[in-house]
């Protein structure tokens, strides 16, 4: 049955941005969706307004002129533009560690763009800068528009997490050394297999004006008749989807381009009002009036949010909700989708969206234009059925997701989604293939500078917290034992998809790390998992033994790889299980993980007369929980909380106190804050609650600091 779709008013010329994108001192650039083309230059200023900037000259042999064009059409009122800004001097750069503005102008009209709702208080322009070293950075993931934002008390949040680093960044506007530089958004920015009901009618019509067309899916189905509780399931059962949400998908590239345009600072203008206002804590009998309550606030946050994404340089990667929920979570998985047309084509459509709203200002340059044309050319005629195909294989099998930022320190970007390698059809795949490590890794040799601690953005935690994923892991095995039957205990139900989950892979991808890349200490930013919180980890292999240190006498030395994991999530997503997650699982903060390597690592008299018959442990990772610190400390009033009083005991002079500020694991809303002195991280600052009174502080170990010496050696 066709849904009834709303009318909506004509479109306004700027649909999405400006947002900030890949900035280094050799190039600048911005972001915009517009409803109709537009003839827009970038324009760099300085801090007195003086033009420092060059378009860049399409002629060759200009230096890193693009040979791709800089606009796309992609439906009847849908154009994305990514500007380009060169510095004033072919042989020049930008200036580092100052203030610096920049200014849109349309070619046509010869005048700019008035971008004054998206300035920071008492500023004419956007404004950021590129620092020589990085000093404060922010991060965040899993951003649902109607999702569940409450502290661990509780109490709700309204402010989009955007927001509140709008305000951090206005408080810090002309302070360098405490203004985020960067800001990474590591997944989930939209939540395209869980769209509330009330949306959804919106996002649909939305779609058709900016199409301009209804564009089916491959086997004729309409997807603006896909609208019921029934229809969804039926649909997504037949294609393989298996999000468990009761809520509606988007399909379409359309759709999945409307959802952005709401999510990205909605200058469409979407408007809902929830039927409850008064609703100021977390209840399991308010869930519908909770997530629409949470939906008009998110809304009433965008024109905050959109100042965030216009003053900080913004780099975005994919998690399995920015296409579908348990996006490649297995082979079984992999196989299903991708055998069903109508699963194809849902995956196309959001790897095309993910390109045009967030994947193409990451690194321009991995994206040519034989690529980009693939796209256009379905979009135009979708009803081809040669370029549907060449669309499909394209998008599933395209492998340069990932980039890299030449920053000090440098920074890695990982696609740990589309280059899994996968085992049997309900075994946990390696989050990287081997070649994905080798191209890292060539990345890595390309560094001039490689005495450096690089920082990973990778989109689930390297290293988890342990009882967590143990449970995942129990729970999941006595599924397979069952059967592997779709419910709470099957892959998809427990989300089974840490990088421990599978130990080969997990052992291989450090052991690319300290073996192949010789590092010693390596930091990890991650999102996914609806909680935040820090370890410490050391990861060291006997497998892989190597000539000690002059200053050693172990003849069967082998180092020891000293990881820092920060995990910010969710910007607004909080889980139900929040408030006694925090606390009952948090409880096991020290563990240590055991494994075995594959044999072709070991010595060989070690496979002919060990490996094989005792199968004994080669490799080890100690973890170690960093607490956070709050200057609000929560009552100590449930009973069950007596199982943390020994994490909160502290003993000092024979004094005994009880440190009531610390928390091991937080699900409250958040976007991360990350502090570096000289490279290495010093701190983490969580920002949360409406006027940021929630913050949650993590200070990190001296031990976790990088030496020259090590790196040196290595």
């Amino acid at each position: 049955m066709q849904a009834i779709l709303p009318d909506l008013p004509p479109l306004p010329r700027i649909l999405a941005g400006p947002i900030l994108r890949r900035v280094t001192v050799d190039s600048a650039n911005v972001w915009l969706a517009t409803s109709s083309e537009c003839h827009l230059e970038l324009r760099i200023l300085d801090a007195n307004g003086t033009r420092i900037s060059q378009p860049p000259d399409p002629k060759p042999p200009r230096r890193r002129a693009r040979v791709t064009p800089t606009s796309w059409q992609l439906g009847a009122k849908l154009w994305f533009t990514l500007l380009e800004a060169l510095p004033l001097d072919d042989a020049g750069t930008f200036p580092t560690d100052t203030l610096l503005c920049y200014a849109i102008v349309d070619k046509t009209l010869q005048q700019p763009l008035d971008l004054s709702d998206v300035c920071l208080q008492g500023a004419t322009h956007p404004n950021f800068y590129i620092p020589s070293q990085l000093g404060v950075i922010a991060y965040g993931s899993c951003r649902k528009a109607h999702g569940l934002a409450f502290n661990d008390d509780g109490k709700v949040q309204h402010h989009d997490s955007l927001a509140l680093l709008t305000d951090q960044l206005e408080d810090t506007q002309h302070d360098l050394s405490q203004r985020p530089a960067m800001l990474f958004l590591v997944g989930d920015q939209i939540y395209a297999d869980d769209v509330l009901p009330e949306l959804m009618p919106y996002l649909q019509a939305l779609s058709l004006q900016l199409m301009g067309k209804n564009i089916l899916l491959p086997d004729g189905s309409d997807v603006c008749s896909i609208n019921t509780q029934e229809h969804i399931a039926t649909f997504k059962k037949g294609c393989g989807l298996t999000s468990s949400s009761q809520h509606a998908h988007v399909l379409s590239f359309g759709e999945y381009a409307a959802l952005y345009l709401v999510t990205f600072g909605n200058r469409v203008g979407f408007q809902y009002t929830a039927t409850r206002q008064n609703l100021t804590h977390f209840s399991n009998n308010d869930l519908d009036d909770l997530e629409r309550l949470s939906l008009q606030t998110f809304l009433d946050s965008q024109p905050q949010a959109r100042k965030a994404l216009a003053n900080t340089v913004t780099y975005m990667n994919f998690d399995d909700h920015d296409i579908t929920d348990d996006w490649n979570l297995n082979r079984s998985w992999y196989d299903k989708l991708s055998s069903s047309d109508n699963g194809t084509r849902v995956i196309s459509n959001g790897l095309a969206a993910y390109w045009a709203f967030q994947g193409w200002g990451n690194n321009p340059d991995n994206y040519n234009e034989r690529f980009i044309r693939v796209i256009k050319d379905h979009l135009d005629d979708p009803t081809d059925r040669r370029k549907c195909a060449e669309f499909d294989f394209r998008l599933w099998k395209f492998r340069r997701w990932s980039f890299v930022l030449p920053t000090t320190p440098p920074i890695f970007v990982m696609d740990s989604r589309t280059q899994r390698d996968f085992g049997s059809n309900n075994q946990p795949p390696q989050l990287m293939d081997r070649y994905a490590l080798d191209a890292m890794r060539g990345e890595w040799l390309d560094i001039a500078n490689q005495q450096q601690t690089p920082i990973f953005i990778t989109g689930t935690p390297v290293f988890g917290f342990s009882s967590i994923e143990w449970l995942q892991d129990v729970l999941y095995r006595i599924g397979v034992l069952l059967g592997g039957f779709t419910g709470l205990f099957s892959a998809s139900g427990m989300d089974v998809e840490s990088w421990v989950a599978n130990r080969r892979g997990f052992a291989f991808f450090l052991d690319t790390l300290l073996m192949r890349m010789k590092l010693r200490n390596v930091t990890f930013l991650s999102g996914d998992v609806h909680y935040s919180f820090a370890n410490r980890a050391n990861y060291s292999n006997r497998s892989n033994l190597h000539e000690p240190p002059s200053d050693t006498n172990n003849w069967c030395y082998s180092p020891t790889l000293h990881c820092l994991q920060l995990t910010s999530s969710a910007m607004r997503n909080t889980p139900k299980s929040g408030r006694w997650l925090e606390t009952f699982l948090a409880n096991w903060t020290v563990k240590v993980r055991l494994g075995a390597c594959s044999p072709e690592t070991l010595p060989w008299w070690e496979r002919v007369f060990f490996w094989r018959f005792f199968r004994y442990n080669t490799w080890a990772v100690e973890v170690n929980g960093i607490a956070g610190q709050t200057d609000q400390p929560p009552p100590l009033k449930p009973w069950w909380k007596i199982f943390l009083f020994w994490r909160i005991i502290k003993i000092e002079n024979w004094r005994i106190s009880l440190q009531m500020d610390l928390n091991w694991i937080t699900s409250r809303p958040n976007v991360a804050l990350v502090y570096l002195q000289k490279g290495a991280v010093v701190k983490q600052v969580l920002l949360s609650g409406d006027a940021r009174e929630n913050n949650l502080t993590y200070l990190m170990p001296v031990t976790n600091q990088p030496s020259p010496e090590s790196a040196a050696s290595s």
